[in-house]
């Protein structure tokens, strides 16, 4: 009878164990926005990015990809971010594209403050009222949830118009047409490779796209990449 004492007790016990074990991973893991703002998400050329680097893409894509699901089905704008069309997921190649957009952008912006290229008046005026758009459709409940303020969604159009600056510049020089030297161009592309770049995939892999300035719900959706 002992014998059978101590075994329930020992099994209740590594029962326990494993539950805390469990609950422990199970923190460790969970991914909270705000507080992984400082978290790296890539590292280029040496410098490391963080995730609150990203947020203004982030935002912005959000914002643009919820505009093209309120044409798609106004009552439903989920149904569009859960589409899977020619073997993609709307959702996953929207944030894949947000990821190439800060490399290129990153390395763009970097390229031209080298040089020593600065905004023009004109450009700076077209910079500003892109960034107080977007500043507008975003509300102060989705800035904060975002963890993203005014100031930063100016300093990073900023960034933006820079780098895109640079990225006309060079595509002149070189002969090329503008898209040649876009995030996702052939161009752009062969350059990348002469640059070392680091991706946390894991760590992005949490980042719940659709779900930082919005509030879906998605069915698992896995990266065929």
């Amino acid at each position: 009878m002992k014998k059978q004492v101590v075994a329930i007790v020992g099994i209740l016990a590594a029962t326990a164990i494993i539950i805390c074990l469990a609950a422990l991973y199970g923190n460790r893991n969970r991914f909270d926005y705000l507080k992984d703002l400082d978290k790296t998400v890539f590292t280029l050329d040496g410098t490391d990015y963080q995730l609150r680097d990203m947020t203004y893409y982030i935002a912005r894509q959000e914002m643009e990809i919820e505009k093209q699901a309120m044409v798609y089905d106004p009552d439903d704008t989920n149904a569009y971010w859960g589409l899977h069309t020619n073997g993609k997921f709307i959702r996953l190649e929207a944030k894949r594209a947000v990821l190439d957009r800060v490399v290129h952008d990153m390395m763009f912006y970097e390229a031209a403050k080298k040089e020593g290229m600065e905004l023009d008046e004109k450009e700076q005026q077209y910079a500003r009222d892109s960034a107080s758009d977007l500043c507008y459709d975003l509300s102060d409940e989705q800035k904060e949830r975002a963890g993203l303020t005014d100031e930063e969604i100016y300093e990073m159009t900023d960034k933006a118009a820079l780098a895109e600056k640079y990225q006309k510049i060079l595509a002149d020089k070189e002969g090329e047409n503008f898209g040649a030297y876009d995030y996702n161009g052939k161009a752009y592309e062969k350059m990348l490779e002469e640059h070392k770049l680091k991706v946390k995939k894991k760590f992005w892999d949490k980042v719940p796209f659709g779900n930082v300035t919005l509030n879906h719900k998605f069915e698992d959706q896995e990266d065929e990449s």
